[in-house]
């Protein structure tokens, strides 16, 4: 989760710098961006898996 990146960002060290000196308030809210990021991992590798099989059954269509 620590390496997952949006718009070029690692998320959760953004997360961290942002806050970089300051008392983290709600810790809360770090665990469900942590717990969002690997669902949407999970959520990625699932389409990795899927776009392969649907690859292969549109190509067999075009054939």
């Amino acid at each position: 989760m620590w390496a997952y990146q949006i718009g070029g960002y690692q998320a959760l060290e953004k997360c961290l710098k942002d806050r970089k000196g300051r008392r983290m308030d709600d810790p809360v809210r770090y665990i469900h961006i942590a717990a969002a990021i690997a669902r949407a991992i999970e959520l990625q590798q699932q389409i990795d898996r899927l776009y392969s099989e649907v690859e292969a059954a549109v190509l067999r269509l075009a054939a």
